[in-house]
């Protein structure tokens, strides 16, 4: 029986193609993408309303480049490069934590409904912060610097889902991701532990770079083609 559940995982593995496998030895080893992402998330800091201001979500960006190394067709393992805008805003201002993210996640992949790809992630971010500004409604007053009163280093939980779509040169992804830190954040507030948390949507384009490698190659040597 133990047998017959491992011939029947590896044909899940293996039989599920949607990518170029990229050869080493002659053996497919596994598929690269690469590409641009740009999106925006709803952050907030926890423990941040013992002021009696009515706190809630702030609207924040994200852009910068991902990577893609699969192992299988449905197993792969996914990192970024990311500029995330992070904080919160209540009725009078706003808290805009600016990070450098990198974020390192396991993919798991199938087929389903049409798309070319379903999956959903499960990792850790890595979060270096940039900059800190604590930004009042215009009647309120002028922004203030406040980089000195956040963490350099944050870094927590993500886990997240998504879809693809093969459009020719690589797939076009529609992204959800939760984030849940676990650093506390802000040096200020001695008595509360403070920590980001987010969720974010973001598009990709992700081009298979085996495919456009072999596209390359075949301009080059046929360039009237």
């Amino acid at each position: 029986m133990k047998r017959i559940y491992l011939v029947v995982l590896c044909t899940l593995l293996f039989n599920s193609a949607h990518a170029q496998l990229f050869k080493i030895a002659g053996q497919d080893v596994g598929f690269v993408y690469f590409g641009p992402k740009v999106g925006t998330n709803f952050s907030k800091i926890s423990n941040m309303d013992q002021t009696g201001l009515d706190v809630s979500n702030r609207l924040g960006y994200q852009f910068g480049g991902v990577a893609e190394l699969g192992l299988t067709n449905m197993l792969s393992f996914e990192t970024e490069l990311v500029f995330t805008s992070k904080g919160m805003a209540d009725d009078f201002s706003a808290i805009r934590v600016n990070y450098l993210s990198v974020p390192l996640l396991a993919k798991f992949s199938f087929n389903m409904m049409g798309l070319s790809r379903v999956y959903a992630t499960g990792g850790t971010y890595n979060n270096i912060r940039t900059n800190a500004k604590l930004v009042y409604n215009e009647e309120f007053g002028e922004p203030i610097d406040e980089t000195h009163h956040y963490t350099v280093i944050d870094w927590g939980l993500s886990v997240g889902a998504g879809a693809g779509y093969d459009i020719g040169y690589g797939l076009l992804c529609l992204d959800l991701r939760y984030d849940l830190g676990i650093v506390d954040v802000e040096k200020v507030n001695v008595t509360e532990k403070n920590r980001n948390r987010s969720f974010g949507i973001a598009l990709t384009f992700k081009y298979d770079a085996v495919d456009l490698f072999l596209r390359l190659r075949k301009q080059k040597l046929e360039p009237e083609a």
